[in-house]
């Protein structure tokens, strides 16, 4: 391929595209039409119903709000909430579908178990106490670690916190769940930034935009109701800017686009930075000096080597275009960066996001409404599930494997009020057999399977894995699906816990032993779920769970017991599991958010401001919800009368409103004798000086002595105007805990802090393996001759317990480009991404009906030059080759994509390489085949990794096209292939 093929007129491309775009955006395609509904669903009318029931839509991370009709425990339609101030009622097509989902008759219905070809019907106690007889034996003869444990974004925060638990009272640290493959490499790159490893602010502070330089997110189709609030900040005069490889329908609806080569995004951002400080010196020097850490070495030793040629060759972007970003943004009163898997799902991912976040510093528009970095995350609780330790290298709350973080949970476990159980760090210790698998990182979800095949790369742990457990999660959203399909086969047996029967039915041979377990949908069950921004909602149970399905947290528990354990996990009720974590999850500030203040704010939803999510009362408190108190209390909010905090590391506020600087989590020091506190200032809400201040001691785990929200001593003292951290220090100390008030006599000057402290972001993560984001070529690139100078991370040993090499994966495939002109034409660049009516890997959603009509194609985006010198149109077959896999898809032909790039969305399955898969569903699983199924472009992607996450790299590959003979096309249901004429229809209107 030529070295730089990125040659579309970005703004003729823009007229040109943008009408059509604009139909995606809410109150345009995103409802079903009145006169098709009824071809998808009877009608219901949610005026039927006794009550409506306040719910939380379970879908992307946006976490609209919607009411469910219910009568006589039946769910007979939905209405919108036009009072919660996050969505104001607006639902995409998804969010429209609940109903359909939850009466779907796709759904699981019975325990079921896959016995010589045929599913079996099980009741719950002899399948249950089947399995749990299965894992014991596993875990005596062989060893706790020779299990997996998938849990799900899709789980309430009790389920997820139970589901970590359950894990480690089995004994193992092989757990994980779909963060994994989405944010992972957001969690831990800006965690080592700024402290924390989260959205910045939340979907409403869009509102107050001036410029939002969006990259590697397409809102409009990923998150679609989050866009009225951008709406809004253009209508102010606010900037949207789009920087895609993909002219997508957000760079339509934007105010600009800038077209970048996939998986160049380090070298891209450092040419605008190089920009804004050497040649415009717009960097923001005083906040800098003030509250950023190891600037000059970044611009002495890194910056200079991303002048802007070098980066417009790397990248493909003209100078000029670099020039023209990086003014608007140095323009800006403030700006911010916002992202999602299009920056984190590459081998060098962490090094994204960490540039994505230096860009904001440099300007001095971090941790401030409007600036900072939205990250927008994937599913409806992702942000829950991973603070709440659903990861194979923490605990819950970040706490990490080390004794320390083991006996401060094993300290909840034991002095929770929750549950009758006791536990001792050294019985947890027995638990896991050894101390070294014990504190040492599990397997992930991204290669669970290379531990049961154990064929190809060396493993780190004692045995192979020889059983796995699924509990909401789609294996079609994995790389290497290949392989996939191989482990699942090979395991001893496989667990699938879910609504659908999802991928795992389709992958099973006949000869494998598999148990389907049917749980409730979220609306089915009660508890509370974080969205993106952090704010956590409570969902109120609709109805009881489906046909002889079980509530997740009521499953967990019944696991537990049959496991040996349940004394740990006998909850009376979803609340008590609340106060646990509200107890235990001290580090990030799951305190405050007590199940009845959460309930108090879905139930006054009106109170609350859709400016900025707060509640600005004429008394101290309405209906249980305080004056000042943020909509969900996003965390932290660190007891029962803190509001929650909106914007993190916001410092113009005093901390008892949500204030804070950034998280002094790395110490006073850094390596090179680097102070890594912040700078004194003189805040509007101080009268007098605020200076630098290390984090509280022992604030994450000194627990209290009453209720689990109240303030602990370093919780106490940190908001105190008249006390100091080394106040605090000296008072636990007289209180018997192990701290040494000396250590902190230099900090004895009395101010308000959050017990974060008060540190500085890390432009250098001395603990990183590049200590400095740099750019790296993709494992599988387009641009051989940039690798030796480039180059993918070397080999490392140990990786989550596997080998890991991305240098030899990039060698393997340097001449891919020339393999590949010869087993196909018009070889592109293959990246993934999103459908509106679609989600994760598309069980849930190919399964109800009214999105499965709405979306009923699986697809290979091409450009309509390609589809010219082929000869297709859009609905015909081709062959899609990459150097992992040939899938055989359908033509999409568009202007969104350039020549040179190809583009397919990733929630399909049911065909592999051509096979159709769901003729697996047979006998009881007959009539649960999702409606439309289609090639997983999983099977293509690059078997190469982020070298700090083990990320999947699935957004920048190489692959050629061909058209499909007749032979090769693999057979769709009539009702499919009825449903895609019908899109075709309605696409020419």
């Amino acid at each position: 391929m030529p070295r730089s093929t990125l040659d579309l007129d970005r703004r003729g491309f823009m007229k040109a595209g943008v009408g059509g775009a604009l139909v995606a955006s809410v109150g345009g395609r995103t409802l079903l039409q009145r006169e098709n509904a009824q071809a998808v669903q009877e009608a219901v009318d949610p005026d039927a119903g006794d009550e409506l029931v306040k719910t939380v839509c379970t879908h992307c991370s946006v976490g609209c709000g919607v009411q469910m009709a219910v009568k006589d425990d039946t769910i007979v339609g939905q209405e919108t909430w036009d009072d919660n101030p996050v969505n104001q009622g607006g639902l995409c097509s998804k969010g429209a579908s609940l109903t359909q989902t939850e009466k779907s008759p796709q759904r699981l219905k019975e325990p079921l178990k896959l016995e010589d070809g045929e599913w079996v019907r099980m009741d719950w106690d002899e399948i249950l106490t089947e399995i749990a007889d299965r894992l014991n034996e596993i875990r005596e003869e062989t060893g706790p670690h020779a299990t997996f444990w998938c849990g799900s974004a899709k789980h309430s925060n009790e389920a997820a916190y139970l589901f970590r638990k359950l894990a480690a009272f089995y004994g193992t640290n092989n757990v994980d769940h779909q963060a994994r493959i989405c944010h992972s490499t957001t969690v831990t790159g800006i965690a080592n930034v700024w402290g924390v490893g989260a959205m910045t602010n939340n979907a409403n502070d869009m509102r107050h935009v001036d410029v939002n330089l969006i990259i590697g997110h397409n809102p409009l189709e990923s998150h679609p109701v989050a866009w009225q609030h951008f709406q809004e900040a253009q209508r102010r005069g606010g900037k949207h800017i789009v920087a895609e490889p993909r002219w997508t329908k957000t760079a339509a609806a934007a105010d600009d686009y800038y077209q970048f080569r996939s998986g160049t995004d380090v070298a891209f951002i450092y040419g605008l930075v190089y920009h804004i400080v050497e040649n415009l010196e717009a960097h923001d020097e005083e906040f800098i000096e003030s509250r950023v850490s190891d600037w000059e070495e970044f611009r002495e030793d890194v910056l200079p080597q991303y002048d802007l040629e070098t980066v417009s060759d790397v990248c493909g972007t003209p100078v000029e275009d670099l020039q023209e970003l990086a003014e608007t943004l140095a323009d800006a009163d403030v700006s911010c960066v916002e992202w999602a898997m299009g920056g984190t799902q590459h081998n060098n991912a962490n090094g994204n996001v960490r540039a994505y976040a230096i860009l904001n510093l440099a300007l001095g528009h971090a941790a401030q409404s409007a600036g900072g970095t939205p990250i927008f995350r994937g599913h409806d609780n992702v942000q829950g599930a991973t603070d709440l330790g659903v990861d194979s290298s923490t605990l819950p709350g970040y706490y990490g494997l080390d004794q320390s973080a083991w006996e401060h949970w094993t300290n909840v476990w034991t002095e929770t009020e929750s549950t009758s159980g006791e536990i001792s760090y050294e019985e947890m210790v027995d638990r896991f057999h050894s101390t070294e698998l014990m504190e040492k990182n599990g397997f992930t979800v991204a290669r669970w399977f290379e531990g049961v095949l154990d064929d190809e790369w060396e493993i780190y742990q004692p045995d192979p894995i020889r059983a796995a457990i699924f509990w909401g999660h789609g294996l079609g959203s994995l790389s290497e699906y290949k392989k996939v399909r191989r482990a699942v086969n090979e395991l001893d047996f496989i667990v699938n816990v879910d609504v659908f029967p999802n991928q795992v039915a389709e992958l099973a041979e006949s000869d494998t032993d598999v148990y389907m377990l049917p749980v409730a949908t979220n609306i089915e069950e009660p508890g509370s779920v974080t969205n993106t921004g952090r704010s956590i909602q409570w969902r109120f149970q609709a109805t009881s769970p489906a046909h002889n399905s079980r509530m997740d947290w009521r499953l967990i528990c019944d696991f537990a017991d049959h496991l040996g354990f349940g004394e740990h996990f006998d909850y009376d009720e979803v609340e008590d599991v609340t106060r646990e974590w509200n107890l235990g999850t001290r580090s990030v500030g799951y305190v405050g958010q007590t199940p009845e203040r959460l309930k108090a704010h879905m139930e006054n939803a009106d109170l609350f401001s859709v400016e900025n999510l707060r509640a600005d009362l004429d008394e101290d408190e309405v209906d249980g919800v305080l004056d000042g108190d943020y909509y969900g209390l996003p965390w932290p909010c660190w007891h029962d009368e803190h509001p929650g905090t909106p914007i993190l590391y916001d410092d113009s506020k005093h901390p008892a409103e949500g204030g804070m600087d950034f998280r002094a989590r790395w110490g006073t020091e850094g390596p090179d004798g680097q102070n890594m506190l912040r700078n004194p200032y003189e805040p509007d809400w101080w009268d007098g000086v605020i200076e630098g201040v290390p984090q509280y001691p022992m604030y994450a785990t000194v627990l209290p002595d009453g209720d689990p929200s109240d303030r602990t001593i370093p919780i106490e003292y940190a908001e105190d105007e008249s006390r100091s951290v080394y106040d605090a220090a000296a008072a636990l100390a007289e209180e018997g805990y192990d701290v040494d008030p000396e250590e902190f006599a230099e900090y004895d000057n009395p101010q308000p802090d959050s017990p974060w402290g008060r540190g500085r972001a890390r432009i250098k993560a001395w603990n990183l393996t590049d200590e400095y984001p740099v750019h790296r070529e993709p494992a599988v690139t387009p641009r051989p001759d940039l690798v030796e100078e480039f180059p993918c991370n070397d080999r490392v040993e140990d990786h989550w317990r596997l080998e890991l090499d991305n240098a030899k994966v990039q060698q393997d495939n340097i001449d891919a480009v020339n393999e590949l002109e010869e087993r196909g034409d018009h070889v592109m660049v293959l990246t993934s991404g999103r459908q509106v009516e679609h989600t994760g890997a598309g069980g849930e959603t190919r399964s109800t009906k009214g999105l499965a009509w709405r979306a009923p194609m699986m697809y290979l985006e091409i450009n309509p030059t390609v589809a010219d010198d082929l000869g297709v149109e859009t609905g015909d077959w081709i062959v899609t080759t990459t150097p992992h896999a040939e899938m055989v898809l359908q033509a999409n032909v568009t202007e969104r994509v350039s020549r040179d790039l190809a583009f397919a969305p990733f929630h399909w399955s049911g065909i592999l390489e051509g096979e159709k898969l769901s003729d697996n569903f047979h006998g009881d699983l007959e009539g649960m085949k999702p409606f439309v199924i289609g090639e997983s472009i999983n099977a293509g992607t690059a078997p190469a990794y982020d070298r700090e996450t083990q990320m999947q790299e699935t957004k920048t590959t190489l692959c050629a096209v061909r058209v499909a003979e007749g032979n090769e096309i693999p057979q769709l249901s009539d009702e499919q292939l009825e449903w895609q004429e019908q899109l075709k229809k309605r696409d020419k209107r």
